[in-house]
């Protein structure tokens, strides 16, 4: 079961709810207790779909005991277009730009935690050969510095060039980690998923438990940890 996705969202039905937990499972074994899921904890996942908004985000309100909000996006939306009802295209990108900037700016989220999930990487790569990333205007500015090798160096975990695909999520990363900044003054964390890869979803579960219990630990501890995301991100990689 895909736990990031709640099932029986309709267009006449903008919310779902679902309830779940995690079982041990042999490969957290490795794993500090700390950072192994606790099989007695119930979490509760809430799906509202974003047409169901509007422009007020009116079912926002339901959430002021929220302890983080997941938002994510499709790496690959970059040069695809939805169209409302008005038949008007918008990139999917801007749009989920636009609908970010209204839901992390909303009161009901004053000071609440949030994980940016960056979906789909795996397509990402293939993708980029055929579209460039700049095809969406918001990512007008992303020019790497391209190996001559790339194609070597996608496979050498020891390239000083690390693949297109890993610098253009870096860059994705750092514009929404940005943009979050300055309009909050606080960090975004950010984990990145493959939908193929089950273990990559447990992990961002995982990553956002930790973002809940931070705040619990030692101040200096807090403002140690809360500088680490699920990924290195620098922005000298573009």
């Amino acid at each position: 079961m895909d736990i990031l996705y709640a099932e029986g969202i309709t267009l006449s039905n903008g919310l779902s709810s679902m309830e779940f937990s995690f079982t041990v499972s042999g490969h957290e074994d490795s794993l500090d207790p700390m950072y192994q899921h606790d099989p007695s904890l119930r979490y509760q996942l809430i799906r509202i779909h974003p047409k169901s908004l509007g422009e007020n985000c009116k079912w926002l309100d339901m959430f002021e005991d929220t302890d983080v909000v997941l938002f994510s996006v499709a790496l690959t939306d970059y040069d695809e277009y939805t169209v409302n009802s008005n038949g008007v295209a918008t990139n999917k990108i801007l749009a989920a730009k636009h609908l970010f900037e209204n839901i992390i700016t909303h009161r009901v989220f004053n000071n609440k935690k949030f994980l940016l999930i960056l979906t789909k990487f795996d397509l990402l790569e293939e993708k980029m050969e055929r579209a460039p990333l700049t095809q969406c205007e918001w990512f007008c500015d992303f020019d790497p510095v391209i190996s001559h090798n790339h194609k070597t160096a996608r496979i050498s975990k020891h390239s000083n060039h690390p693949p297109l695909a890993q610098r253009a999520f870096q860059y994705i990363a750092m514009k929404f980690k940005r943009l979050f900044n300055s309009l909050t003054g606080r960090k975004l964390f950010v984990s990145l998923v493959t939908g193929l890869e089950p273990g990559t979803v447990d992990e961002a579960l995982r990553y956002a438990r930790e973002v809940m219990v931070w705040e619990k630990w030692d101040p200096s501890l807090r403002n140690e940890k809360s500088e680490i995301t699920s990924t290195t991100i620098e922005p000298s990689s573009y």
